[in-house]
C-alpha cells in the first residue's frame, strides 16, 4: 500500500496528546552515517571520531547480510563505499570482511563517491564494514558519555534488501539492542518504511522510535507529522528541504510531545534556517 493511503488510514485512528507537551531544549547534533564529511561512512572510525568531536547521535544504517549478521552499511549493494560489488544480502560475513570500506572514500565530500583521480588516504588501512556488535560494544564501554546511537532499519522499496513485512530486520536488531546492556535512553530506532517501525513496537513499545521521510518522493513533513502522532513514534526527521517543515508545523509538533530532526542541512546557512523554525536537532554530515 502507498505511504500516502497507510498515514491517511492512521489519521483516523484515536490518540490525546499530553499535558506538559513542549519543545525540548538544547539542540541535538546527529553525526549523519557517523559524520560522512570526516571519515568513511558507516565505520568504526567514523564513529570513533564523530564522538572525539562530542556529538549527540551517532546516526547509522542497519542491514543484515546473507547468513543473518546485522552489519551497518547504508546501501543495498557494496559498490560505492567499497572495492567489492554485489547486494550486501547476497554476500556473506566472511566475504565482506574481505571488503575495503576505506577504498573510496576521499577527504571534503560530504559522503563517499567513486573517484580514481581523488586521494584515498585510507585505503589499505583495515577499514571495514563493521557489524552491529562492534558499534555497541564501543558505546557500551564509553558509558554515560556516549553518544546517543540513531539507527535506521533499511527498508526501502525496489532495494534488494527490501522487506514488505517490515520484520526481518527488526527481528534480530531489537533484541539486539536489549542484550548489549545500552541504557534505553541511548538508543533511537529509525526508518522511512513504516511497517519496520510498527515491528519495532510490537517487539519493545519503550524503544524510540524516529520516522523519516524525504519530500522528493512526495512525502511531506505534514504526513510526517500525523504519522508520528497516530501511531505514538517519538521523533518526526523529514528532510530539511521539505517545503512544509515551517515553524508553524514544527510547534504543532512540539505541541504534540514530538522532536522533530531534520536531515542533512550540511551548510551553515541551512543549519542555522532550521534552527531559527525551532527544530530540536540537525542530521549532518
Amino acid at each position: 500500500m502507498p505511504l500516502r493511503l497507510i498515514i491517511a488510514a492512521l489519521l483516523f485512528l484515536p490518540f490525546t496528546l499530553p499535558a506538559d507537551a513542549a519543545p525540548r531544549s538544547g539542540v541535538v547534533v546527529s553525526a549523519h552515517r557517523g559524520g560522512a564529511a570526516y571519515a568513511p561512512e558507516n565505520t568504526m572510525v567514523a564513529f570513533r571520531n564523530a564522538t572525539k568531536m562530542g556529538v549527540d547521535e551517532l546516526e547509522t544504517d542497519v542491514q543484515l547480510t546473507k547468513d543473518g549478521v546485522l552489519v551497518l552499511l547504508h546501501d543495498d549493494t557494496l559498490d560505492r563505499t567499497t572495492n567489492c560489488k554485489g547486494a550486501l544480502n547476497a554476500t556473506t560475513m566472511a566475504v565482506l570482511q574481505t571488503c575495503d570500506a576505506g577504498y573510496w572514500w576521499s577527504p571534503g565530500p560530504s559522503q563517499t563517491t567513486p573517484d580514481e583521480k581523488a586521494p584515498h588516504p585510507l585505503r589499505g588501512r583495515d577499514v571495514h564494514v563493521p557489524r552491529l556488535a562492534e558499534l555497541l560494544t564501543y558505546t557500551k564501554r564509553l558509558g554515560r558519555k556516549a553518544p546517543r546511537l540513531s539507527i535506521e532499519i533499511k527498508d526501502i522499496p525496489g532495494e534488494s534488501n527490501f522487506d514488505p513485512a517490515g520484520t526481518q530486520v527488526a527481528a534480530a536488531l531489537v533484541p539486539a539492542l536489549l542484550a548489549s546492556g545500552i541504557q534505553k535512553d541511548k538508543l533511537l530506532v529509525q526508518s522511512f518504511f513504516p511497517t519496520a517501525l510498527e515491528a519495532v513496537k510490537r517487539l519493545d513499545p519503550t524503544l524510540a522510535t524516529q520516522f523519516l521521510t524525504s519530500s522528493g518522493t512526495g512525502q511531506t513533513a505534514a504526513l510526517n507529522l500525523a504519522y508520528v502522532t497516530a501511531r505514538g513514534h517519538d521523533v518526526m526527521a523529514p528532510d530539511f528541504t521539505a517545503p512544509d517543515l515551517t515553524a508553524e508545523l514544527i510547534g504543532a509538533a512540539h505541541t504534540g510531545g514530538k522532536r522533530v530532526l531534520a536531515y542533512t542541512p550540511n551548510t551553515e546557512a541551512a543549519q542555522r534556517a532550521m534552527l531559527a523554525k525551532g527544530v530540536d536537532g540537525l542530521i549532518t554530515d
